[in-house]
C-alpha cells in the first residue's frame, strides 16, 4: 500500500481532517526504517503526516532494545531503556521522559490497532540520533546518538570513525579491557603517535606490553589508531592505524593468537586514502572520505570497501543516474577540494586525465543540481559529477588529485 493510502486510511479511522502535508523531498512510497543499520520489519508501514515519520512503536524500539508496553484503558506506551522511562499517549501532544513533559510536533496516532509514534520526538527522548534519508526515503536511528551519514547510492548509513571505535586516539593513549580476538581476555593496547616511524625509540603500538611497532609494516608515520568491529557477523574486532599527512591513509590488521596480521586488498596490505574523515557502517563497508561530499544527509562518492575474509576490496558505486535532476545542499562540513572545470556541456569521462584545473571547495558548493555524471568502471574511487550552480553557471566538478 501506498504512503497516500496509508495517510487517507489513518484520517479515517482518526476522524481527521481530510488533508495532511506529504513530505515532498521522498522520493519513494514506502518509508524504510533502519535502527543502527537493521532494517525494522513492520507489519503495519510507517506514515508521513505533516512531514513528520510515524512508525509502530513496538517494532522500532524492541529493535533498539527497549521493553514496550501497552496500557489499553488509558492508550499509553511505555518505552524502557537503561536509565530512561518514556510514556506517550494516543492523541497526546506531549510525551514523558522520565517524569518530564516534552513537546511533540504531532501527537501519537492510532492505525490499524497500532500505536504511531513519531520517530523523531521518541528517538531523541531516548538520546538515540535520526537522520532523514530523502533519496530512499529512510530513517536511519543510531542508538548510540551518534548520526549517520546516508549514502545516496546503498541503502544504508555511515558514521565516522570516532564514532563507530571501540577505542581511538590520535596521540598517546593506554586502554584497558579491549577484547581483541574475542577469547574472552581482555587485552591493554598502548599507542604513541610519532611523525617519523624510522626514529621511534619508543613503542608507537604494544598489546599486553609486547611491541608490535614492526608487525606495522611500511607505515612511515602513525597519527590514529582505532579498535573498531568493521564487520559485525564475525567475532573479531580490527584495528585502523592512519599515517599523517595532508591527505591521511588508513592500515587495517587483525590481533590473533599473539599474531598482529595485515589485511589486505588482495594479494597487497589494504590501504585507504581519506582527506578528513573515514567512514564505517555497522554491515562492514568502509568508504574513503576522500572522493566525497555530503549535501543533504546524503553521500555522494565513488569509492566503497567491503571486508570478507579478511580481504577488504573495492566494490563499484550503483547507478549514478539515480541522482541526476537532484538539488543538492550542502549540510556537512567535511572541508572537500575538488577540481573544476566551467563548461556549457559535458562527455563523461573525458577529464579523468586533466589536472590542470582550477580548485573549489565543498564550503564554495552550498547548493548545485547534478546533471549528468560518469564513474569510472576499472576504478570506481574516480567519479565525475556534471553541475549546475545557483546562477546557472554549469561545471564539472571531481576528487582532488595532486
Amino acid at each position: 500500500m501506498s504512503i497516500k493510502k496509508l495517510i487517507a486510511s489513518g484520517a479515517a479511522v482518526l476522524g481527521l481532517c481530510a488533508a495532511f502535508a506529504v513530505g515532498a523531498s521522498a522520493e519513494e512510497d514506502v518509508v524504510t526504517v533502519l535502527v543502527d543499520n537493521v532494517n525494522v520489519v513492520f507489519d503495519q508501514e510507517p506514515v508521513i503526516l505533516d512531514g513528520r515519520t510515524l512508525v509502530p512503536a513496538r517494532a522500532v524500539f524492541e529493535r533498539a532494545g527497549a521493553e514496550v508496553s501497552w496500557d489499553q484503558e488509558s492508550l499509553t506506551a511505555t518505552i524502557v531503556r537503561g536509565d530512561y522511562t518514556v510514556t506517550i499517549t494516543y492523541g497526546d501532544t506531549a510525551l514523558y521522559r522520565n517524569g518530564e513533559r516534552i513537546e511533540l510536533d504531532i501527537p501519537a496516532i492510532m492505525l490499524a490497532d497500532r500505536i504511531m509514534l513519531p520517530v523523531r520526538a521518541i528517538s531523541e527522548a531516548m538520546d538515540f540520533a535520526v537522520t532523514w534519508d530523502g533519496h530512499h526515503s529512510m530513517v536511519l536511528v543510531a542508538t548510540n546518538g551518534k548520526p549517520y551519514r546516508a549514502y545516496a547510492f546503498l541503502r544504508t548509513g555511515f558514521q565516522t570513525l570516532e564514532d563507530t571505535a571501540e577505542f581511538y586516539s590520535n596521540g598517546t593513549a593506554l586502554e584497558n579491557g579491549i577484547d581483541l580476538d574475542n577469547d574472552g581476555t581482555p587485552e591493554t593496547v598502548s599507542f604513541s603517535s610519532t611523525q617519523d616511524m624510522s626514529a621511534v625509540t619508543t613503542p608507537v603500538l604494544s598489546i599486553n606490553g609486547i611491541d608490535y611497532t614492526a608487525g606495522l609494516g611500511s607505515l612511515t608515520s602513525a597519527y590514529s589508531i582505532a579498535v573498531v568491529d568493521i564487520d559485525g557477523s564475525d567475532s573479531t574486532k580490527e584495528i585502523v592505524v592512519s599515517e599523517n599527512g595532508d591527505t591521511l591513509t588508513a592500515h587495517f590488521y587483525r590481533y590473533e593468537n599473539g599474531i598482529l596480521k595485515v589485511l589486505s586488498d588482495g594479494s597487497t596490505p589494504s590501504v585507504i586514502s581519506y582527506a578528513s574523515k573515514l567512514l564505517f557502517s555497522g554491515t562492514g563497508y568502509i568508504i574513503s572520505d576522500l572522493a566525497g561530499t555530503c549535501f543533504v544527509d546524503i553521500m555522494v562518492t565513488g569509492g566503497v570497501y567491503r571486508l570478507e575474509d579478511q580481504s577488504v576490496e573495492l566494490y563499484r558505486m550503483r547507478s549514478i543516474e539515480s541522482i541526476y535532476g537532484r538539488n543538492l545542499y550542502r549540510v556537512y562540513d567535511d572541508n572537500m577540494l575538488y577540481h573544476v572545470i566551467y563548461t556549457g556541456s559535458y562527455t563523461g569521462g573525458s577529464y579523468k586525465d586533466i589536472t590542470d584545473t582550477g580548485v573549489i571547495s565543498s564550503g564554495d558548493l552550498q547548493q548545485f543540481k547534478i546533471l549528468d555524471g560518469y564513474v569510472d568502471t576499472d576504478d570506481p574511487r574516480y567519479i565525475e559529477l556534471y553541475i549546475e550552480l545557483p546562477d546557472g553557471t554549469t561545471a564539472v566538478i571531481k576528487p582532488y588529485q595532486t
